[in-house]
């Protein structure tokens, strides 16, 4: 139960093959409901680093690798951090709609 409330509140983020099989299956989902829908690319990569993540040991990661990672990852980081945001700005709308 303490896992689910600090996943709820963000503070942990596990990859587990539940995880990826959800991704894989809301990438799935959008390509049935509208094929012409991007948001499925989303998660298709998002699948792709959670299999990196298996696949790649830390010997196969050199300077110059971890360097354009992080550059790359920052900018993700940044991306993800305004779709939470976008996401909580609506939630906090419905919210007050109902009230």
């Amino acid at each position: 139960m303490r896992a689910r409330v600090r996943e709820l509140l963000g503070e942990v983020v596990e990859v587990s093959s539940e995880v990826i099989r959800e991704a894989v299956q809301k990438a799935d989902d959008l390509l049935v409901v509208d094929p012409s829908d991007k948001r499925h690319l989303f998660y298709e990569e998002m699948k792709r680093l959670f299999y990196a993540m298996r696949e790649i040991e830390p010997e196969d990661v050199d300077d110059q690798s971890l360097e354009e990672f992080m550059a790359a990852a920052d900018q993700l980081s940044n991306a993800i951090y305004a779709i939470e945001l976008k996401k909580r700005q609506r939630e906090k709308k419905m919210l007050k709609l109902r009230i």
